[in-house]
């Protein structure tokens, strides 16, 4: 992954020099997505990318390899900064979010207009710069390229919007929310990026076992993610302890819970809502372990793992897959779905 966090760095500095002489107005904005971008996270669309098109046969050390697998992570830099708007984000990556840093300068620099209003407008003005990037890094890909990318960001958006519909309504069932998954985390995060890689390599006679694996590990994450959203420590995740019960998100597992044969929590009327206290998210996080839904969700990530370990010998054997390339996408299963953030 060295390779595209160069080319990011790259296209940061292009950027700074073309823009910030004219226009120093853009430093602060530039410096904040620049570091957002480049200041961590796990890579593992890129990652993906890459096994996907060393499946297909390839060598993984193109130009184009490493344009997409750029591209495909400042797409993510995107979703991830309107994300945390729309939920009222303080913290990414141990870090403000975006909105929240021009809050602070909105504030300190005694800037005009509503503090809210112009910080968040700032965010979701750097956030579409970043698409609008991953865009450019994508010229010349092939037309199947292009397609796949444009399928992923379509259901990206579908999930995040039916995503927030259920957490607005508080209406939500078990196909909805799996379907949210599948579209926000295991398509989206395993799924095509896995295609993308492949069809650099000119093949889509993979797409079904890389589905079929894809699925899998993208299921695992999410139920991964969902546990990490409750329970996870703030140290390693980088979040508030319990930031998907103050946003009101219907996880899988917060439904798992709620269909137990037991008494619901009564603090979970107060889910997403400014009056849920330390004490009422206490209160839901014990409830969700006494539900059972917790060691249910441990289970089928179990179970998800065998099955993506299962699909990748039927790959070996069918389609002739190199052992090293069996290795790699096994240990990325495994890394997605037992992560600690």
């Amino acid at each position: 992954m060295d390779q595209v966090e160069q080319r990011l760095a790259r296209l940061f500095r292009e950027e700074r020099s073309r823009w910030e002489s004219s226009y120093p107005q853009l430093r602060p904005g530039l410096a904040a997505l620049e570091s957002f971008v480049l200041g961590g996270g796990k890579r593992i669309r890129p990652r993906c990318v890459y096994w996907g098109n060393r499946a297909a046969g390839a060598e993984g050390n193109c130009a184009d390899l490493v344009d997409v697998g750029a591209a495909i992570e400042l797409f993510h830099a995107f979703a991830l900064v309107h994300d945390d708007v729309m939920d009222g984000s303080d913290q990414r990556r141990h870090k403000p979010t975006i909105h929240r840093q021009f809050a602070t300068m909105h504030r300190a620099e005694q800037w005009r207009g509503d503090e809210r209003r112009v910080s968040e407008g700032f965010a979701i003005l750097l956030g579409d710069l970043a698409f609008v990037y991953s865009t450019m890094l994508l010229r010349g890909a092939p037309p199947r390229l292009h397609a796949l990318f444009d399928e992923m960001r379509i259901e990206l958006h579908v999930g995040q919007y039916l995503d927030l519909s259920c957490a607005a309504t508080g209406a939500a069932g078990d196909v909805v929310i799996t379907d949210i998954a599948r579209f926000k985390t295991a398509k989206y995060t395993v799924e095509r990026p896995l295609h993308i890689g492949a069809a650099l390599a000119g093949r889509s006679d993979l797409d079904m076992c890389l589905s079929r694996f894809g699925m899998a590990v993208g299921e695992a994450f999410q139920l991964r993610d969902d546990l990490l959203g409750v329970f996870g420590s703030p140290d390693t995740t980088g979040k508030p302890a319990g930031d998907d019960l103050r946003d009101g998100k219907m996880t899988l597992l917060l439904q798992w819970a709620i269909g137990a044969e037991r008494p619901p929590a009564a603090a979970l009327d107060r889910l997403g809502t400014d009056s849920l206290s330390e004490a009422d998210v206490a209160e839901i996080t014990a409830f969700i372990i006494e539900s059972g839904a917790v060691a249910r969700a441990e289970r089928r990530i179990d179970r998800l793992v065998c099955e993506a370990r299962d699909v990748l010998e039927d790959t070996r054997v069918s389609h002739g897959v190199q052992d090293d390339v069996i290795d790699g996408l096994r240990e990325l299963a495994e890394t997605a779905a037992w992560r600690c953030t």
